[in-house]
């Protein structure tokens, strides 16, 4: 099967036409406790994205637990870019070494695909993020290198409530 899939590929190339990337099906790993560099250790050194989360209980609730995005990256190597939080003057070390912290990584070789998958992954963190808390909120979004790659870390800032909370939009399928 897998040899069709690599036939098909090359005639579409060859015959000019790329195949649309459905950022849907990524094939994620599952989530993993972030708190030191031991535990990235088996991240693959290959190029894709990756998404940092923070556990949170629930205003309101003693048990019922959440996994807050806060850092949505793309990458050339995986294994250096998670290894890199953890090195001095890394913001997000400190939060990381919080032990509250998770990731998970999907490898996509291809630059563009790597790219539309990570804009996609940040406009549904910005959209939904207003309808989940109920506070309109300004999204920034700060560029700086990664083993090559660019990473896009996600700052949510609360300006004014808004009227009521609806349910958040569902997580893209895979993720």
């Amino acid at each position: 099967m897998e040899g069709l899939a690599r036939l098909v590929t090359e005639s579409l190339a060859k015959h000019n036409f790329e195949p649309a990337f459905d950022h849907r099906r990524i094939a994620w790993s599952r989530w993993f406790r972030c708190e030191s560099n031991f535990s990235v250790l088996l991240a693959p050194t290959q190029p894709g994205i990756f998404a940092l989360g923070e556990e949170l209980i629930a205003p309101g609730h003693t048990s019922k637990r959440m996994l807050a995005l806060f850092q949505i990256s793309q990458t050339d190597d995986l294994g250096m870019a998670l290894g890199h939080l953890f090195l001095p003057g890394s913001p997000v070390r400190d939060r990381l070494e919080s032990g509250r912290c998770f990731v998970r990584y999907a490898v996509i070789e291809d630059a563009r695909q790597r790219h539309t998958a990570c804009s996609a992954l940040e406009q549904w963190a910005g959209a939904s993020s207003d309808v989940a808390s109920g506070i309109s909120n300004h999204v920034q979004l700060q560029s700086a290198p990664f083993s090559g790659g660019v990473s896009q870390h996600l700052d949510v800032y609360d300006t004014e409530p808004r009227a009521p909370v609806e349910a958040p939009t569902p997580l893209p399928d895979g993720f």
